[in-house]
């Protein structure tokens, strides 16, 4: 799910909008993404000491990271045509996305989730500092119950803050449409 949603605010296109948008007003070419998200909500089992001193270190560490913010760091390549569409897609068809808002300063996007029994739902707004800045957030609720892989039966709230920041207007080896870590 955090996987997901990360690649969320990769700044990819939608492939078809109904809504006439005015697009947000930054320069096409090489962005860089970093975005930190947190998730509450969500229960872990409890481990004995003598438990987790069993475990190795990296899945130890992971394990007793859970909830902790996390920051990671993209690299996407923005055309002038993606720019003329909403800057958000998961690929994620069991999701829908609603443009709420669009002007050359933001946009705001509804997004709707739904796997099985677990349902996602939230709000992501993009806002533009300067030509070369973007700035956002987004906040997921997420409700569920154990039929579906991966939602533990949990009802969990996700947070993402996001900056993206103009490198190149050559994108190098970066593609079109897709990301590079």
């Amino acid at each position: 799910m955090k996987g997901i949603l990360l690649a969320s605010v990769m700044m990819c296109p939608v492939a078809m909008w109904s809504q006439d948008i005015k697009p947000i007003d930054v320069k096409p070419g090489l962005w860089e993404n970093t975005t930190t998200s947190q998730i509450s909500g969500l229960k872990m089992p409890q481990l004995t000491p003598e438990q987790l001193a069993k475990m190795p270190p990296q899945a130890r560490a992971q394990f007793e990271g859970v909830g902790a913010p996390q920051t990671q760091t993209l690299k996407a390549c923005i055309t002038r045509e993606q720019l003329a569409k909403p800057l958000f897609d998961s690929g994620d068809k069991s999701c829908s996305y609603n443009l709420k808002s669009s002007s050359s300063s933001s946009q705001t996007i509804h997004v709707e989730c739904t796997r099985g029994n677990t349902k996602t739902l939230g709000d992501l707004t993009l806002d533009r500092v300067d030509s070369e800045h973007l700035k956002g957030d987004m906040l997921m609720k997420t409700t569920g119950d154990s039929s579906t892989a991966g939602s533990m039966g949990q009802n969990m709230t996700i947070k993402i803050s996001f900056t993206n920041k103009f490198l190149s207007s050559d994108c190098g080896d970066v593609k079109p449409g897709g990301g590079d870590k």
